[in-house]
């Protein structure tokens, strides 16, 4: 008979990982040994390892290397225990801090002068100078007096940086997920995660990965680089216990192989505004190539190329991470780099705030040129090492004549696809010659413009010939299967045209009083464009209704926010002044200030420039003295941030770039966008975040055709991205009616679990045997909660709803209440945890909001022989008693069977017993 403890966690995930660690170098030390080495579980250092490594350092003094005294290395130990008393944040980035630094000791020298000198608590450099070992069971005490025992724990140098949960293969690998984020917590070990830099939960067929801090949204998967593929699999090779290769086998060997687990920490961790961050896989390889690039060690015989990586993926975090290496490459005394220095480049304001302010955030010190002049101090100045500035800064420097010819200068170009970057490229070229251009654009590049339009994309012909040949690639549909973007859905709400010919004639007959018949004819071209009839009050007023009442029950409710883009800056202000009066959200509109021009396409009047003015005057210049840049940051930092006031930004143009926002989930298209503008816009609601399932376009301009057209422009052969397949767009962004077929599809799914079980049967026991066995509950767990997610959808979209069609929808509406109630008994009676918050919350008010709606007029109440006087009275209308007696029975039955949605387990054993 098969053994079934082979599936048990121990020996199907933790003991595998654990002999293959062994054989990837690490040492495994018993739980005893373990404890005895930290002499307390509350602690959570190997001492006696740290001393050891430790009394092998030198530091130089004159021609020889000396040890460092016993009373520092005393001191460097001491200074790891550091205490949380700020939280685990500022503990762990203390300790990262030492970790990648050293700790500055004061050593007495044979003269007897003293000087300070930097201990290591790692070897980098030479990795197989430290100490590898791993241990299971780490039991830690927590504060009161009970204790957590991670699964796995790896130490260097007997510092614990890694931390593992093993789940078996038919656990769902996000509670290990889960736990470890509850491990981390001030109730339970946070004095082991403050030195962790690698946290893993994983099965033998799935592995997730984050750093001490990381949401549980934002766990994800590595896959090895095509590049590394045979590195990995020679490595499973030697690993594998059985000769079997487990997807668990191949992410140790990708996270945890010595050399690598080292290399992640040193150069691929960043503390980012009070979020500590690890690099993704496409992050890491992307850096790795593009430091091949630059050290001429790819035979392509240039420093300069492109990076493509779609919006949404943290391009600005890559240029960080390839920033921190290549200043880490330089310290090198082989290395053909010395003292390099960084400038980023941007064509938006915006966007050349953003990514200074991401520097910032990860102490990086970055200097901002604002003039043209600026520049030119900036790059004077040796000891300027980050800098940004917007390209036409370089135009500026042209004219003064302006060039520098170190080669040591690494230019890292935001958005290098824009036309804008033709002749101001040639600018950088004449001011910067020998500088190393690395371009970074998420767009996808034209294979070339339809003939006859005006395009603001380039080809990738002319992005690779100005920046030089592609470096990495990854795609739309590549981010969402590896969650870090979330898909787009699209639902159109076209607002249709309610001004008519006759209207129109009669206003401009009376506004062309005086022009000449070419002015005439010019005006009533203008006014004959689809973007100047819908600025209509009336329209505007049906716009903004309907937006409210999608956002107010559909949005917020769920803790999202979101984002609006008007036609003109003017019907930005008027939204803003609608939404704001129909109350219950808080607007803002970020938009270019007073009368100047904001896009190609604003054509303004006196009575839109005195929309805009007034709108400064009275909402801005009180609050802010006339600075506007201190207004946008304003807004946009209480929208970006949870607990913010603003709920919804109103823009024309501004923001829809580049501008970083996970919190928003609702994109309201109210104007006319084309080609990459287009794609660009849809991108600030792919963002992950958590709870959110997918960002959602809703277009009240019919860009649906449009966004085709947009999709038209790439071609599948030659796009110039190395295979780039346009239905890596299209595989991204859905229809809402698309959803119907996958809402049916699910619920089919779940009712097949159920097949030879009559849907009228209300003995519980029978729907609660059907789930008895494991593997069974997990599948129908699964269904169940992507059925919730299309059934919180099906509620909140009209189009869908439409689609699907009211009755229908109340059968998905009670299915759903059904399964909900049979999942809460059958995890308590199987003791299993399903964690089903995250649609819960969303989906109750949504299920609410419709029970009852359009209910046919009750004729005969269903009796409630519980309220003997209602009864009562309605028998008393019924005459004999056998018509009193068979009421009885089955208006009880129609009671219980209603009540079979609302707690199916009660009202079945209720049921049962009304039948017999």
């Amino acid at each position: 008979m098969p053994d079934h403890t082979i599936f048990n966690e121990r020996p199907e995930s933790q003991e595998r990982a654990l002999k293959v660690l062994e054989k990837l170098g690490y040492t495994r030390v018993s739980r005893g040994d373990a404890e005895k080495k930290r002499k307390s579980r509350k602690t959570v250092l190997f001492e006696d390892e740290l001393e050891a490594f430790l009394s092998k350092r030198t530091y130089p003094y004159g021609n020889e290397q000396r040890f460092f005294a016993g009373g520092s290395i005393a001191t460097a130990i001491r200074a790891m225990h550091v205490q949380n008393a700020a939280g685990l944040y500022a503990a762990n980035k203390e300790i990262y801090e030492m970790l990648c630094s050293g700790k500055s000791l004061q050593e007495t020298l044979p003269d007897g002068t003293k000087q300070s000198f930097d201990i290591d608590y790692i070897d980098f450099e030479h990795p197989q100078n430290n100490t590898f070992q791993v241990t299971d069971e780490f039991e830690v005490e927590r504060p009161n007096g009970k204790f957590a025992r991670p699964d796995i724990v790896i130490l260097v140098n007997g510092i614990p940086l890694a931390v593992i949960e093993c789940k078996k293969s038919s656990v769902d690998v996000m509670e290990g997920v889960t736990q470890n984020i509850r491990n981390w917590g001030n109730e339970y070990i946070p004095q082991l995660f403050q030195y962790t830099q690698l946290v893993l939960a994983m099965n033998p067929d799935k592995v997730l990965y984050g750093t001490c801090g990381t949401t549980a949204d934002y766990f994800v998967s590595w896959h090895e680089d095509k590049s590394g593929k045979d590195w990995q699999h020679e490595w499973c090779r030697k690993c594998s216990p059985d000769g079997q290769i487990k997807e668990q086998d191949r992410a140790l060997i990708s996270l945890l192989h010595p050399e690598r687990l080292l290399e992640l920490i040193r150069n691929f961790i960043i503390y980012d505004n009070s979020i500590k961050k690890i690099a993704r896989y496409k992050q890491y390889f992307a850096v790795k190539k593009c430091m091949k690039r630059i050290l001429l060690q790819d035979d392509v015989g240039t420093k300069n190329g492109v990076v493509w990586h779609t919006q949404g993926s943290g391009k600005t975090l890559t240029m960080i991470m390839l920033t921190k290496i290549i200043l880490q490459e330089s310290v090198h005394k082989d290395s053909p780099i010395r003292n390099p220095r960084f400038i980023m480049v941007t064509d938006r304001v915006n966007l050349d705030k953003q990514i200074r302010d991401n520097f910032i955030n990860t102490k990086m010190s970055p200097h901002r040129a604002k003039t043209g002049k600026g520049l030119i101090e900036l790059l004077q100045d040796e000891g300027n090492t980050i800098m940004t500035s917007l390209v036409n800064k370089f135009e500026a420097a042209i004219k003064q004549d302006y060039h520098n010819d170190s080669t040591n200068l690494f230019l890292f170009i935001d958005e290098g696809h824009r036309t804008q970057y033709g002749k101001l490229n040639a600018y950088m070229n004449r001011v910067l010659p020998k500088a190393v251009k690395i371009a970074f654009t998420g767009t996808p590049l034209l294979q070339k413009a339809k003939h006859g339009e005006k395009t603001t994309i380039e080809s990738a012909k002319d992005t690779y010939a100005k920046f030089g040949p592609l470096i990495d690639r990854y795609s739309l549909e590549d981010a969402i299967a590896d969650r870090v973007t979330v898909p787009i859905v699209y639902e159109g709400r076209v607002i249709p045209q309610k001004v008519t010919s006759e209207q129109i004639n009669a206003h401009l007959k009376y506004i062309t009083v005086g022009l000449t018949d070419d002015e005439r004819k010019d005006l009533e071209k203008k006014y004959s464009r689809f973007i100047a009839i819908s600025q209509t009050r009336q329209r505007l007023n049906m716009v903004a209704f309907d937006l409210h009442e999608h956002f107010i029950k559909y949005v917020k409710p769920k803790g999202f926010k979101a984002m609006l883009t008007c036609s003109s800056r003017a019907a930005a202000v008027e939204m803003y002044y609608l939404l704001r009066k129909l109350g219950g959200l808080k607007p803002a509109v970020v938009i270019t200030p007073n009368t100047q021009k904001e896009g190609d396409d604003e054509e303004n009047t006196k009575e839109t420039d005195k929309i805009i003015a007034d709108f400064f005057v009275k909402e801005v210049d009180p609050l802010y003295k006339n600075n506007y840049e201190i207004y946008e940051d304003a807004m946009t930092g209480s929208f970006v941030e949870e607990d913010g006031e603003v709920d919804l930004l109103i823009v024309k143009d501004k923001l829809l770039t580049g501008f970083d926002a996970p919190i928003a989930a609702v994109l309201y298209v109210d104007k006319q966008l084309r080609d990459h503008t287009l794609l660009q816009a849809i991108a600030r609601v792919n963002r992950v975040y958590e709870n959110k399932d997918f960002g959602l376009i809703v277009d009240y301009m019919g860009i649906f055709k449009k966004l085709n057209s947009a999709l038209d422009l790439y071609s599948d052969e030659k796009s110039g991205m190395n295979g780039f397949d346009s239905k890596d767009i299209a595989s991204a962004i859905s229809a809402v009616t698309e959803q119907k077929a996958k809402l049916e599809e699910y619920h089919n799914m779940l009712w097949r679990i159920f097949d030879g079980i009559d849907r009228n049967e209300i003995i519980a026991n029978v729907w609660q045997e059907r789930l008895r066995e494991q593997d069974i509950r997990k599948d129908f767990y699964a269904k169940l909660a992507s059925f919730a997610k299309l059934t919180d959808f099906l509620y909140s979209s009209h189009d869908l709803f439409e689609a699907v069609g009211y009755n229908q929808s109340e059968v998905y509406r009670k299915d759903y209440l059904f399964f909900k109630k049979l999942k809460d008994s059958v995890s308590l009676r199987f003791n299993d945890s399903v964690d089903f918050s995250k649609y819960e919350d969303g989906i109750r008010q949504l299920l609410n909001t419709y029970v009852g709606a359009e209910d046919a007029r009750i004729i005969i109440e269903p009796l409630d022989i519980l309220n003997r006087e209602k009864a009562a009275e309605q028998l008393m209308r019924l005459g004999s008693k056998e018509a009193k007696a068979e009421a009885i029975q089955t208006r009880q039955i129609e009671v219980l069977e209603s009540g079979r949605y609302d707690d199916p387990i009660k009202y079945m054993t209720f049921m049962d017993r009304i039948k017999e």
